[in-house]
């Protein structure tokens, strides 16, 4: 480990520190009993016997010897999810060929990850929205649930992506829609997903949904992938508020457009590439296209909620407008597979119109707390 690297993982740690400090979670890695709750979550699923959750759960809370150090102040969950996708991308990577980036979780307020610079050094911090893996999960469930299928786990489950026959089911079992929209608000207003009403769905839905998050997750630690294999140069630094941080020291590292869409190619890359071999490539791409909506989401949502209107401009974002993003993905799988590409574009087109026609009957629900005066949760405006 390089003295750059411990200086921004101890930059890192401590602000950490700070929003524990703020929130009263002191030392919430050392003192919660995670493999308990986890054990105590896996039981209210049905189908899972115990000696399989046991060694689930024995897994998931078990640093893996390669990991760098968990923070006395980072949440344990948190630190093995990233850690883990790291693993998955990096397995096809020849051995010794890179170096991971120090990875970490704040509350950032935004969707893509964010790159700080930690002071009096040059290593990067790759820094994520600490409610992004809740609302993936959730997210991807709600729109997993609102598309029809039929078949049996037993004996093969065929989903169906047509907008019309989405509609009917939704019309027949709106229970998606409620899904959605209440992940949606609890994150707009609250900024913690989990503020939704939990559920369990069957388990061809949870398979779905899993599937659909994977995706979302490795692209956008691959996209931060895409940054440091390129060894791009940043654009700019700018200071940048990190709710329950002190503003002080704080410095946001920004990429030009064209380095952040050279990031998202070699994301999706690595995203089909940890994912084909076991779903084929046409899963891993809806997985992008879905975290694409997700962005436009929240993007219409705060928006929305903050004015009124619906047609967000595009904002102090260091990313590109999420349009120009999915266009030039969708150009490049076109590009990489050719006319292998047709099955693929087409669901990844299929999963933003189910997701429009859940926005659909969002909004309206929006507007009205906007004319009730509500207002969104701190992160979301704390750097607008």
């Amino acid at each position: 480990m390089t003295s750059e690297t411990e200086k921004a993982r101890a930059f890192l740690w401590e602000l950490q520190a700070q929003v524990a400090r703020a929130t009263g979670l002191e030392h919430l890695a050392e003192t919660s009993d995670w493999k308990e709750r986890l054990l105590e979550t896996g039981r209210q699923m049905p189908d899972v016997p115990e000696d399989v959750l046991q060694r689930a759960v024995e897994l998931g809370t078990t640093p893996q010897e390669h990991w760098p150090p968990c923070g006395p102040d980072e949440p344990f969950w948190g630190y093995s999810m990233i850690h883990s996708l790291a693993d998955r991308l990096e397995k096809s990577f020849p051995p010794d060929s890179f170096t991971r980036p120090v990875l970490g979780m704040l509350a950032t307020g935004e969707i893509n990850a964010v790159t700080l610079l930690a002071p009096d050094s040059q290593a990067h911090l790759v820094v994520f929205e600490n409610e992004l893996f809740n609302f993936a999960n959730l997210f991807s469930k709600a729109v997993a649930l609102a598309m029809p299928y039929k078949g049996s786990a037993a004996e093969g489950v065929a989903f169906s992506v047509d907008t019309d026959e989405v509609r009917r089911h939704l019309r027949d079992s709106p229970e998606a829609v409620h899904r959605f929209r209440d992940v949606v608000l609890a994150y707009l207003l609250h900024g913690r997903p989990s503020r939704a009403r939990p559920y369990i769905p069957s388990q061809i839905v949870r398979v779905m949904g899993a599937i659909l998050r994977d995706g979302m997750e490795l692209f956008v630690l691959g996209h931060e992938y895409g940054h440091v294999m390129e060894e791009h140069v940043a654009d700019r630094r700018t200071p940048r508020r990190m709710l329950g941080t002190e503003d002080a020291g704080v410095t946001e590292v920004a990429w030009m457009w064209e380095q952040e869409g050279v990031a998202d190619l070699i994301g999706w890359n690595l995203c089909l590439m940890a994912m084909s071999e076991r779903f084929g490539p046409s899963l891993p791409h809806a997985g992008v296209e879905l975290f694409f909506s997700a962005c436009e989401v929240l993007e219409r949502a705060v928006f929305l909620l903050m004015t009124g209107g619906d047609d967000p401009r595009p904002g102090p974002s260091t990313h590109p407008p999420t349009g120009l993003r999915r266009h030039i993905v969708r150009e490049h799988a076109k590009q990489q597979l050719g006319e292998d590409a047709t099955p693929l574009l087409q669901l990844g087109a299929a999963i933003q119109e189910i997701v429009d026609v859940l926005w659909e009957q969002t909004a309206p629900v929006i507007t009205e707390l906007h004319r009730q005066g509500a207002v969104p949760d701190a992160r979301w405006t704390a750097n607008r």
